[in-house]
């Protein structure tokens, strides 16, 4: 059980130098507070997300010691699967046994357009590609031949520290959460779906995991904001919290909002209510012990800035009062 940190910040939040450099120092702080990972996303055309998870990644791991590193989520079908295991390999040699490595296939063309993967395919590409990446981590060499990807006689060196390091796979369609019990160790749930589809999706990925042998494990992507006060909170995270997730419902990142047809519907009250880890430290421990209770939720995943704000400092004292007051609380999960 623990909580992490997911860094989704981009072009759009300033500078590209300062903003890098304070992603880095937010993983700093999450090594220093006790946070288990810091990890980075991506989206491959956006301002608003940086488009190189594991280069981040590199400079996460040799500015921390304890924290995991890597990725929640890349984007996997963009990559040549045996160059991104290399790079992970690498990346879990750097850190000294630290990678996180959660895949997605995405959601949107555009990231494929950018690099010219086509997006017809995609679900039997990301499937062939987790499979690789499996078998180059297990294999002192091995071939591989399927629909897409045909490899022969090839090998990763050096192979990871972890024997090997887990995958974690995102997905919110029956058959990716399928995939995800059938290939992954562990199902990431995206940053704003309700408790209630996330009880749902888990269940099902979780008697998939079951079928396919696999021990099942549910991690919570979602957006957090603590402060002394429930005023507080809306003052400094407010308008942030609005700004992205109405963003995000425009990408078709948000599924579950039936009666929501044009974004500026969306209000904070709805996010407040299930969607999020919000308020005072009273208030989040309630959240996530509900997240745990109503959804078997066993990791979360913590977005403390969007690319509109709020701005450094606030950030790490959220960070900071989060650690202190709700983190070093709290009392365990509740399974379902």
């Amino acid at each position: 059980m623990g909580f992490g940190v997911v860094f989704t910040q981009g072009v759009a939040s300033g500078d590209p130098h300062q903003v890098v450099g304070e992603i880095l120092e937010q993983a700093e702080a999450a090594d220093r507070l006790g946070y288990f990972a810091a990890l980075t996303t991506e989206h491959k055309y956006s301002q608003e997300y940086f488009g190189s998870p594991l280069h981040l990644a590199y400079a996460i791991a040799a500015r921390t010691q304890s924290v995991k590193v890597g990725t929640s989520i890349a984007i996997a079908p963009l990559y040549n699967p045996m160059e991104l295991a290399q790079d992970a390999a690498m990346l879990d040699q750097l850190s000294g046994g630290r990678l996180y490595l959660g895949l997605g296939a995405g959601y949107l063309p555009e990231d494929y357009q950018t690099v010219g993967v086509p997006w017809e395919g995609r679900v039997q590409r990301f499937d062939e590609t987790v499979r690789i990446i499996r078998q180059a981590w297990t294999s002192d060499r091995f071939s591989f031949t399927d629909r897409i990807y045909d490899f022969q006689d090839v090998s990763v060196i050096p192979r990871p520290v972890q024997s090997p390091p887990p995958i974690h796979l995102a997905a919110w369609s029956p058959g990716g959460l399928a995939r995800a019990g059938r290939l992954g160790d562990g199902w990431i749930s995206n940053a704003l779906m309700s408790v209630d589809t996330m009880r749902q999706m888990g269940d099902t990925y979780r008697e998939a995991a079951r079928r396919s042998g696999r021990t099942p494990h549910v991690t919570a992507i979602r957006f957090c904001w603590t402060a002394e006060s429930r005023e507080d909170a809306v003052r400094d995270f407010g308008a942030t919290a609005i700004d992205m997730v109405r963003t995000l419902w425009s990408y078709g990142a948000i599924t579950d909002m039936p009666d929501v047809t044009a974004a500026d519907q969306i209000t904070l009250e709805d996010l407040m209510r299930d969607r999020m880890i919000f308020g005072t430290p009273d208030e989040c421990r309630s959240a996530i012990a509900d997240y745990r209770a109503k959804a078997g939720v066993d990791d979360f995943l913590l977005i403390f800035r969007h690319p509109s704000g709020p701005d450094q400092d606030r950030v790490l004292a959220a960070m900071e009062l989060f650690a202190s007051e709700v983190m070093d609380t709290d009392p365990g999960p509740a399974r379902p």
